[in-house]
C-alpha cells in the first residue's frame, strides 16, 4: 500500500515537472522571439469573473466587507447592507426601526448619535473602514439598556508602514448648505494617530416646510386648527483625536478624545384657532417662535488597555470612558393678532440648562477552551449625574416658574457568555445581571427626594446551522431594557396657551424580548436574507397624551404593552460585471395598547428601498435609489404613520488613480413638494398632522486623498458600550 502511494506521488511529481518545463520553454521562446514577429500583437484584457463575497453571517453578527467595496462614503455603504435602510432624507433604520445604536470599533462614540448622524457618516471616508457589523440580537456582553440593534463601524487596522495619509472632502447643495471635512492619519514607530474634524453650515432653506394640525376633541366636539411654516439653520462642529501605541505584540494602549457641538437658529410662524361644536370661534392668535439661544456641546474620552496572552484568542481589556454634555436652550414665544386669548401673558422665554456627566469603568475577559469552546465574561460600573434647571419667564400677569432637578444613577453589571462552534453548528448562550440605584432630588424643594433600586436579569441565546458553504439558518432570542433619561424624568412643567408637558420622576426600566429566525444565502451573483421575528413589551415607557382644560397634556408612564410580528428581507443581485441591484424590504404588524384608559392601536405596513448601481462609459458610475414607506405603520398607541415615496440619482467619477472623487447628485429632481401625514386615531382627540417639504435639491461633492500610509489606529478587541437611555441628553 505504501509502495503504491509512493509510485503515484512520483508520477504526479514527474507530470508536474513536465508541465513546468514546457511552460518555461514556451515563455523563453516568446521572450527570445524577434521583435518584428511580436510587433502589432497585444494581450487581450483579462477579466476576473469571480466576485468577492462581501457579506458574512456569523452566530453573533452580520458583517459587510467595506475594504473591498469602492463606495465613497459610509452613508452610501449602509444602503447596501442587509437589514439597514436609508431613505430619501437619509434617515437610517435597522429592521425598520430608528432605535438602534452606532458604535465605532466596538464602543460608543458620542458623535455618532443624534439628528445629524447622517452628516457624520457622510464625513467618514469608506476607505478608512474595514467592515460594518449589524448586530440584531446582541448577546450578554452588550449592555442590556436599549440595545435592540447595533451598527458597529470597524476602522482599518494598523500596518507596518510609516508616514502620513489623509483625506479632504467637501459638499455643497442648491439649498446653500456646506460641509467641509478632513481626516488625517500618521504613524511613527509604534504610535499611530488619527485626527478628524468636520464643519457644517445647514441653511434655513434646507429645512423649510409647511405644517398643519387638525384635532377633533371627542368629549366636547371642539376642533383645533394650527398651521404655519418653520425652518432651522444650524452650525455644527464635530471631530475626534485617537491614538494607539503598541507596547509589544501582546499589549496595546488606545485613547480617544471627541467633541460634538452645534448652535441652532430656528423660526416658526403659525396661526392657532379653536372652534366649538357649533363652529363658533373660541379663540385665535398668531405665534412667532425663535431660538435666541440654543447650543449643545458633547465632549468625551476613552482609554483602553488590552493584554493578549500566548494562548490564541485569550484577551483581557481594561477600559474607562468619560461622556459629558452641556446643553442650553432658549425658546422665545411671542403672540399677536389675539382674539379671546386663553392666557394672561403675551410672550414667554423657556430657558433650560441640562448637564450630564457619565463615568464608566469596565473589565472584559475572553478565553477559548479547546477547539470548539469560548467564554466571554466581564463587569461594568457606571456613575451618572444629571442636573436640570428650567425657567418659564412669562411677560404678563402669569407668575414665572422655575424648577431644579437632579437625578443620579449607579449601574453595576456582570455578564457571562458561552460560544460553541463545531462543523456546521454554532451556538451562543449568555446571561447578564444589572443592578441600578436611581436617586432624584429637588433643590428648590418642590417635591420630596426619592430613590429606587432596579434588578434586571437579561438572558440571550442563539443557534446557527450551516446548511452549505453559502447557506445558514439561525434562531435567536434576546432581551433588552430601557432606562429613562432626564428628559423623561424631569418633572418641570412647561405650559403654553395650548399645551402642557412634564416628565415623571418615578419611571423605571422597561423590558423588551425578541425571537428571530434568520435565513441567508450567499452565492457569487446573489445574496438573499429573510428574517421573520416577533417582539413584545409589557411595561414600555409610553408618551401619555390627553386633554385637560382645553390644553393638550403630555407626560410619561411605564404602562405600554406591544406585540410586533414582522419580516425583513434583503436581496443583492449582480447579473453581470458593472451592474448590481439591492432591495431592502420589510413588513410588520404591530398591536400596541394602554391599560388606563383602555386604548388599542394596530396596523400593518413596511418599507421598500431599491438601489441600482451601474458602470457607464467615461468611467462614470450611476447610482439610482428609489423607495418609501407603505401601509398603516404603528409605533405608538395613538397614531398611524403615513406613507411616502422618494427617489434620487448620483453620478460619480474618480480621477488621478482614484485620489480625487467628484460626485453630482439630484434628490427628487421632478418633485416640487412632498407631504407626509401622521393620523391620530385613538385618545381624547383624533385628527392629523400634515407636513409638506420641498425635497428638490442638487449636490456636488469633492474628496481628495493623499499620502501612502495605509495604517489606521488600532482598537482594543473589547471596549465600553453604554447605550441605555431613552429621552437622554442626546438630541
Amino acid at each position: 500500500m505504501i509502495k503504491h502511494i509512493t509510485n503515484v506521488t512520483m508520477q504526479k511529481k514527474t507530470l508536474l515537472s513536465i508541465v513546468v518545463c514546457f511552460t518555461m520553454t514556451t515563455l523563453y521562446a516568446q521572450k527570445t522571439e524577434p521583435a518584428d514577429t511580436l510587433k502589432g500583437q497585444t494581450l487581450d484584457e483579462v477579466v476576473v469573473a469571480q466576485r468577492r463575497k462581501l457579506i458574512k453571517n456569523d452566530i453573533d453578527k452580520l458583517t459587510y466587507d467595506v475594504q473591498h467595496d469602492k463606495t465613497k462614503t459610509t452613508l452610501e455603504i449602509l444602503k447596501k447592507i442587509p437589514l439597514v435602510t436609508v431613505d430619501g432624507q437619509e434617515n437610517i433604520r435597522v429592521q425598520g426601526s430608528t432605535s438602534f445604536k452606532v458604535y465605532r470599533n466596538g464602543h460608543p462614540d458620542p458623535s455618532l448619535s443624534g439628528q445629524n448622524l447622517k452628516d457624520i457618516l457622510k464625513a467618514i471616508p469608506a476607505s478608512t473602514i474595514k467592515r460594518i457589523e449589524v448586530i440584531t440580537d446582541p448577546g450578554a456582553k452588550y449592555d442590556a439598556e436599549g440595545t435592540t440593534a447595533i451598527l458597529n463601524i470597524v476602522m482599518m487596522s494598523s500596518s507596518k508602514l510609516q508616514g502620513l495619509s489623509g483625506n479632504v472632502n467637501s459638499e455643497v447643495d442648491t439649498h446653500g448648505s456646506v460641509r467641509l471635512g478632513t481626516y488625517l492619519t500618521t504613524k511613527v514607530g509604534k504610535l499611530t494617530t488619527t485626527v478628524n474634524y468636520n464643519y457644517m453650515n445647514q441653511s434655513r432653506k434646507q429645512t423649510e416646510n409647511y405644517r398643519e394640525e387638525v384635532y377633533n376633541y371627542v368629549k366636547t366636539g371642539e376642533q383645533k386648527h394650527e398651521y404655519g411654516t418653520n425652518s432651522t439653520a444650524a452650525t455644527i462642529h464635530f471631530g475626534n483625536i485617537s491614538a494607539s501605541y503598541e507596547i509589544d505584540s501582546l499589549n496595546l494602549l488606545t485613547a480617544l478624545a471627541n467633541f460634538f457641538g452645534y448652535k441652532v437658529d430656528a423660526n416658526t410662524q403659525s396661526t392657532n384657532e379653536r372652534w366649538d361644536k357649533n363652529s363658533q370661534l373660541i379663540y385665535k392668535f398668531n405665534n412667532d417662535m425663535t431660538t435666541p439661544g440654543y447650543s449643545d456641546l458633547n465632549i468625551g474620552g476613552r482609554l483602553d488597555y488590552q493584554h493578549k496572552t500566548h494562548l490564541d484568542g485569550e484577551v483581557l481589556t481594561l477600559s474607562y470612558m468619560l461622556d459629558a454634555t452641556r446643553q442650553h436652550t432658549i425658546f422665545r414665544q411671542m403672540y399677536n393678532n389675539m382674539v379671546n386669548f386663553p392666557v394672561s401673558y403675551t410672550s414667554y422665554d423657556q430657558n433650560t440648562r441640562e448637564r450630564f456627566t457619565e463615568h464608566t469603568f469596565q473589565i472584559d475577559y475572553v478565553r477559548p477552551f479547546g477547539k470548539y469552546h469560548k467564554i466571554e465574561s466581564g463587569t461594568k460600573y457606571i456613575l451618572r449625574y444629571n442636573n436640570s434647571t428650567s425657567l418659564m419667564d412669562y411677560q404678563g400677569t402669569t407668575p414665572d416658574m422655575e424648577s431644579k432637578f437632579k437625578h443620579n444613577a449607579q449601574v453595576a453589571a456582570a455578564y457571562l457568555s458561552y460560544i460553541f462552534t463545531a462543523g456546521k453548528w454554532a451556538a451562543r448562550a449568555g446571561l447578564r445581571y444589572e443592578f441600578t440605584r436611581m436617586k432624584a432630588s429637588y433643590p428648590d424643594g418642590s417635591n420630596p427626594d426619592y430613590h429606587t433600586n432596579l434588578n434586571d436579569w437579561v438572558p440571550s441565546a442563539s443557534l446557527q446551522y450551516k446548511i452549505s458553504d453559502g447557506q445558514t439558518l439561525k434562531l435567536s432570542y434576546n432581551t433588552s431594557i430601557n432606562r429613562p433619561g432626564i428628559e423623561y424624568l424631569n418633572p418641570a412643567i412647561i405650559s403654553t396657551p395650548t399645551a402642557v408637558s412634564f416628565g415623571n420622576a418615578n419611571l423605571g426600566s422597561s423590558r423588551n424580548q425578541k425571537l428571530q429566525l434568520e435565513y441567508m444565502l450567499v452565492t457569487s451573483k446573489l445574496t438573499l436574507q429573510l428574517s421573520p421575528y416577533y417582539s413584545y413589551t409589557n411595561n414600555g415607557i409610553a408618551n401619555i397624551i390627553y386633554e385637560q382644560n382645553r390644553k393638550d397634556v403630555s407626560t410619561y408612564q411605564n404602562v405600554l404593552k406591544s406585540k410586533v410580528f414582522g419580516i425583513s428581507s434583503y436581496t443583492e443581485w449582480t447579473p453581470f460585471t458593472g451592474t448590481s441591484f439591492t432591495l431592502n424590504a420589510s413588513m410588520r404588524y404591530a398591536r400596541i395598547t394602554l391599560p388606563t384608559p383602555a386604548i388599542k392601536n394596530s396596523g400593518c405596513g413596511g418599507g421598500i428601498y431599491f438601489n441600482w448601481e451601474q458602470k457607464i462609459p467615461w468611467k462614470l458610475t450611476l447610482t439610482t435609489s428609489i423607495g418609501g414607506e407603505y401601509g398603516n405603520r404603528v409605533y405608538d398607541p395613538y397614531a398611524i404613520e403615513g406613507h411616502w415615496f422618494y427617489y434620487d440619482f448620483t453620478l460619480t467619477r474618480r480621477f488621478f488613480k482614484d485620489k480625487l472623487t467628484v460626485s453630482i447628485s439630484a434628490e427628487s429632481p421632478f418633485i416640487n413638494e412632498r407631504s407626509t401625514t401622521y393620523r391620530i386615531v385613538q385618545g381624547d382627540y383624533t385628527g392629523y398632522e400634515r407636513s409638506v417639504m420641498y425635497p428638490k435639491c442638487f449636490h456636488i461633492g469633492f474628496s481628495w486623498s493623499f499620502g501612502k500610509l495605509k495604517a489606521s489606529v488600532k482598537r482594543a478587541a473589547r471596549s465600553i458600550e453604554n447605550d441605555d437611555l431613552v429621552g437622554s441628553k442626546k438630541k
